[in-house]
């Protein structure tokens, strides 16, 4: 990311104003919680860092957060942060995130202000133009999506002669069937807790619903609509074969800055015009005639400070964090040096000095400054309703054509769907560590590519698992955290 022998002008901008010197890592997404545990056991944990923890469902994220805070690897925060007034303000609004202590040791990066904004985490984007190569209207239930992406796949959508399209892809493993789901199973398409009918909370792989998932996600593998490498093709690999022209459908975001990096990349590789090629697909209904959008958690990730840094130390940390909280920080990572990067018209609205007019500043931005996407990283304060819309700023920020999609998706979902609802409470409250989440997954994926009845392997892989004690560590969650109400009433 990047290398403090020769910092790029935002590192030396936040260099010279706080008196520090940078020296940042990048950790893989799938060996993350390895990686910090490696790293706290030698005492050799980052000063600052950001990681998932508390904003995870995944009982492993949670339980390192405990261990990390426990074995006092992590330092909590100064109860007075009267002289930090935006990171003040920032904790505030997560009173929820103080430990057991009272003691604030996450900083919380906050996503939407609006609930119906986390709706743009789950999108499909498609390539409108080989839909109408084909005469393929928009799906209107899981039949005609598989129908659909198998005509990718199978009826040369580009016209080329060649077969050499796929139909469709995630761009993370994780977030397969993120979108597809939502009008299959809606509660499992993040592979979270949910709450039954009941009041007990169960994986939503545990239901009878995601069994549904299970035969729609063979039949997708064993009619070809499913890239047959969908389980070992690495996220940057998947968005590049989008931006090529080898694939129809991507499992993916909808936000303006999620659709700018994808356009960067397709203009890297493709001399289509994006507008004219891209649009997002709505979601088909679900079984019971509803249209279902996603939702998030109010934040996603956070950021520790190690117990190993001085005072001194601490004091450079929380005001650099307090700067990046503040106007002046957000524009200084959004939009770069005034004058240098971006002026300022008549009208008040920026104008850049490193995009073509209609392009998107922030690529323009990062790829100066590839540092700005820590910066932004580390400390930030989410999106609000005004970052869906068409406006000067935004068109700036993100281009003319990806703000245009962006509204276009989140303008659906506003009127046409309902955002699935999640135990947050729960979902957030500390579980003891376990690998049936993962078991699970793994499970799931050889069904998909298997040979055997899809149902019968499931079946076999939950009753595997119930033998391991899986309905014992479900009990034992559901009244933790039973008793964590009783004892905060």
């Amino acid at each position: 990311m990047q290398n403090a022998s020769s910092p790029d002008g935002i590192t030396q901008y936040l260099e010279d104003m706080f008196g520090f010197t940078a020296s940042a890592q990048s950790f893989n997404w799938s060996t993350y919680r390895q990686q910090y545990q490696i790293l706290a056991a030698t005492d050799e944990l980052p000063d600052v860092f950001t990681t998932v923890m508390l904003s995870s469902s995944d009982a492993d994220d949670t339980a390192l957060f405990h261990q990390l805070a426990a074995s006092h690897k992590i330092q909590p925060l100064p109860d007075d942060l009267s002289d930090y007034p935006h990171l003040e303000a920032l904790l505030s609004d997560f009173e929820n995130l103080r430990d057991e202590d009272g003691h604030f040791y996450a900083i919380p990066h906050p996503l939407f202000s609006e609930t119906i904004l986390s709706s743009s985490d789950a999108a499909l984007l498609v390539r409108r133009d080989w839909m109408d190569a084909l005469g393929i209207s928009d799906p209107q239930n899981i039949d005609e999506f598989i129908s659909m992406v198998c005509a990718f796949a199978q009826q040369d959508p580009d016209g080329n002669g060649v077969d050499d399209t796929q139909g469709y892809n995630v761009n993370s493993l994780a977030a397969l069937g993120k979108w597809v789901m939502l009008g299959i199973a809606p509660d499992c398409n993040v592979y979270s807790w949910i709450e039954t009918s009941s009041g007990e909370y169960l994986p939503s792989w545990m239901t009878e619903e995601f069994e549904e998932v299970v035969r729609v996600y063979r039949t997708l593998y064993t009619s070809g609509g499913l890239d047959p490498d969908f389980y070992a093709t690495n996220p940057s690999a998947v968005v590049d074969d989008f931006a090529s022209g080898r694939l129809g459908a991507l499992e993916y975001k909808s936000s303006a800055s999620a659709l700018a990096e994808l356009k960067a990349v397709w203009n890297a590789k493709n001399d289509l015009p994006f507008d004219e090629c891209v649009d997002v697909l709505p979601i088909f209904p679900a079984s019971d005639g509803v249209r279902y959008s996603s939702s998030s958690n109010t934040f996603w990730s956070e950021t520790y400070i190690s117990s190993g840094v001085s005072q001194k130390e601490l004091d450079i940390i929380l005001s650099l964090l307090d700067y990046l909280l503040s106007d002046a920080g957000i524009a200084l990572y959004t939009q770069g040096i005034p004058g240098e990067d971006y002026t300022t018209a008549e009208d008040g609205s920026p104008v850049s000095l490193l995009a073509e007019e209609g392009s998107s500043h922030t690529m323009a931005l990062l790829e100066k400054y590839p540092s700005v996407e820590l910066w932004s990283n580390i400390a930030n304060c989410g999106w609000d309703a005004s970052h869906f819309e068409d406006t000067p700023l935004t068109r700036f920020l993100y281009g003319e054509d990806c703000v245009k999609l962006s509204k276009k998706a989140l303008d659906f979902c506003r009127e046409y769907t309902v955002q699935v609802e999640r135990p947050y409470d729960f979902l957030t409250f500390p579980k003891e560590h376990s690998t049936y989440s993962s078991n699970a997954f793994d499970s799931f994926i050889r069904c998909i590519i298997g040979t055997q009845k899809p149902l019968a392997m499931w079946r076999d892989c939950l009753n595997d698992l119930c033998d391991q004690g899986l309905l014992d560590y479900v009990a034992r969650q559901n009244q933790r955290y039973q008793d964590s109400l009783h004892l905060s009433s």
